[in-house]
């Protein structure tokens, strides 16, 4: 929480943050959301390695990941995490397939996906 906590501090409201390398935070949260991101491309990836990240300071916090799914491709994740007061879970809100901009730079983009009625 003291770690969250300084990082928001950090950060402005609403403004996505640089793009960064894939550090052990990121891959624990890939790898919660990848039984989602399967169900939703209807499909097992054989590989699912994050790549690089955004964040954005929300009303929680905001991921956009990118993640390595074969040897060519990737996809874009967009995670929405609850602030701690609110129980910190997380969320799959956005995902985008290798043709639909997965392959290019992570950028922040729009939630369409509402997989869980509690968001």
């Amino acid at each position: 929480y003291n770690e969250y906590k300084s990082y928001l501090s950090k950060m402005l409201c609403g403004g996505a943050s640089n793009a960064k390398p894939a550090d052990n935070e990121v891959k624990q949260l890939c790898d919660e959301m990848r039984p989602a991101c399967e169900e939703h491309a209807s499909k097992k990836f054989d590989v699912f390695e994050p790549v690089e990240y955004k964040q954005q300071v929300v009303a929680g916090m905001n991921y956009y990941v990118k993640v390595r799914i074969d040897n060519e491709n990737h996809i874009h994740i967009r995670v929405y995490q609850k602030l701690p007061c609110y129980g910190g879970s997380k969320h799959l809100h956005g995902f985008k397939h290798p043709h639909e901009g997965g392959n290019g730079p992570i950028e922040a983009f729009e939630a369409h996906l509402n997989l869980d009625d509690e968001c």
